[in-house]
């Protein structure tokens, strides 16, 4: 992952810090977090960490995702209406919200991979029991405790990745760790296309229990957090956690077996001989308060951690963040998650011909077709859904063009990763935000196929770009201390976003098929008006 001439500069600096850390046990010196991680090296260990943290972030992106490729075929099975697949779309965003902060306490006080092991083991139990629901009450109940429980492992994750790494590589390990959510959204539609077309299906008790391809894809999706699991149980516990919660013996077992497999030494040759903390008095008396507070006042605490965002000097600059935050993630995960279904719609607009007597059709000819019947059918004739619905082929273009779009997110970002520093880092969030917003208007008058992915693609590249520089504003205009509250209340206000825009996506779309368009125009709009008082971050700010 990194260059040869890298590693066998590292080798030699643990060599040189092994003569003077030995020197310093000799006058009986201890040596603290980034001293003793460093000593430890970079190799071995740290490659198959980096690795063994794929199938957990897969899991992560799977949780959100993968009912919008579900949703399409599975509406005579469920008997659902529009409403109700942006409910099951949402469901997953309200349980990550909801359970944020319990999953913050066990973080802090349980550590990190013991919450790891436990949310990836309970989120794929969970999908297992999603893959059996046999109608929409079972399944969106289930949905809605795998958010409850990816929330923990979600916000963890990272953490626990770069919590075994030095300065030097900490955030070249981070930024390596982030492509996998983007390999993850090619890889998804790529199962979708191999699994859900196929003709598998079996049923018991006289039909009552159904189990056919889009049960067998949920199946295979709960696959990583199982993975996730298994692999955490050869991993250790985060030796920056062990330290701050006063386990330095453990933490020091850490040490050495991170430098054996590094190096190739015997544990015992590790030159860190000693821990410190970077206030030893403080640290124990805070880890003793930790152990004896209940969980009340454990909640207490926690607000007192958060009430400073909504005082001068930072309300004003939070508030704003959090309010872009919202209707960013709002505008991307909306289109995001009702993509399939909408290529789903126009390419059953064109194999079944219902261009007739249209001439050119645009995308609101293509989604307001008799294809759409169905689901105004379930509300009026309940007892006679089952034999009305008309099922909709699988057709292959649908992930085909998923496929193509996350492609297209991969590169965007690495692109923009490169503008951020010429052109500047409100530049590049204003631009992200104005060029989806026009994309969004045009999508009502897209002429073909073709258009809609070209504007689509832009869309999501540009959206995800934005998401991402907004965490970026997030920690430059917040203080240390109130950077890592700060960037966790955003997200959570924009999970609170996803779940209201998928919710009244549906909605709007029953209204007339510009109505939708228009909302996220309008939100992208309102952020791009928003961004340009985002001020410029303080040059130092401690």
């Amino acid at each position: 992952m990194f260059n040869d001439d890298t590693k066998e500069h590292d080798e030699e600096k643990v060599e040189l810090y092994s003569r003077s850390a030995g020197d310093s046990n000799e006058l009986n010196i201890s040596h603290d977090f980034d001293e003793a991680i460093e000593a430890a090296g970079y190799g071995l260990f740290n490659v198959l960490l980096i690795l063994a943290i794929l199938p957990g972030a897969w899991a992560n992106f799977f949780d959100t995702t993968v009912m919008s490729y579900v949703l399409p075929v599975a509406e005579c099975d469920l008997q659902i209406t529009f409403f109700q697949k942006g409910m099951l779309n949402a469901a997953v965003f309200a349980g990550m919200f909801t359970a944020a902060f319990p999953w913050g306490v066990l973080a802090d006080t349980k550590g990190r991979r013991t919450l790891l092991r436990l949310g990836y083991c309970c989120d794929c139990i969970c999908n297992i029991l999603c893959s059996m629901s046999q109608n929409f009450y079972v399944l969106l109940t289930f949905k809605f405790l795998s958010g409850c429980i990816m929330s923990g492992p979600y916000a963890v994750n990272m953490t626990y990745l770069a919590e075994f790494h030095s300065g030097k590589y900490r955030s070249k390990v981070v930024l390596w760790a982030r492509l996998f959510p983007s390999l993850g959204s090619i890889v998804l539609p790529g199962l979708a296309w191999i699994v859900i077309p196929q003709p598998w299906s079996f049923t018991l008790f006289n039909g009552t229990f159904v189990y056919n391809s889009w049960r067998i894809f949920i199946l295979i999706c709960s696959m990583p957090a199982l993975l996730g699991f298994i692999i955490l149980r050869f991993l250790p516990e985060s030796p920056r956690f062990l330290m701050s919660q006063g386990r330095s013996e453990e933490a020091m077992e850490v040490f050495r077996r991170i430098y054996a497999m590094n190096t190739g030494k015997a544990p015992e040759t590790f030159p860190v001989k000693a821990l410190r903390q970077d206030d030893p008095k403080r640290k124990t008396e805070a880890v003793d308060t930790s152990r004896r507070a209940s969980v009340w006042e454990k909640i207490r605490n926690g607000g007192a951690q958060v009430m400073p965002l909504f005082q001068k000097p930072y309300f004003c600059h939070f508030l704003l963040i959090i309010t872009i935050q919202f209707g960013g993630l709002l505008t991307l995960n909306t289109l995001r998650l009702w993509m399939p279904q909408l290529f789903t719609l126009m390419e059953d607009f064109k194999h079944k011909k219902h261009n007739v007597g249209i001439g050119r059709p645009t995308l609101c000819n293509m989604i307001s077709t008799p294809s759409n019947s169905n689901f105004t059918t379930y509300d009026e004739i309940n007892s006679t859904m089952a034999k009305t619905c008309d099922v909709v082929p699988v057709y292959s273009r649908v992930y085909i063009n998923s496929i193509i779009l996350a492609i297209t997110i991969v590169i965007a970002c690495s692109i923009a990763g490169s503008l951020v520093n010429r052109i500047g880092k409100k530049n590049l969030l204003l631009v992200a935000f104005l060029i989806p917003a026009v994309c969004a208007f045009l999508l009502n008058w897209s002429p073909n196929s073709d258009a809609t992915l070209t504007l689509l693609a832009i869309y999501m590249a540009s959206g995800n770009v934005s998401v991402t520089t907004i965490i970026s504003f997030t920690v430059d205009l917040m203080p240390t201390t109130l950077r890592a509250t700060a960037v966790t209340l955003a997200m959570a206000a924009g999970r609170i976003g996803a779940m209201f825009g998928n919710l009244l996506f549906p909605l709007l779309l029953s209204t007339g098929c510009m109505a939708p368009f228009i909302f996220v125009g309008g939100f992208l709009l309102a952020c791009f008006s928003l961004s340009i008082f985002i001020p410029k971050p303080p040059s130092r700010l401690m």
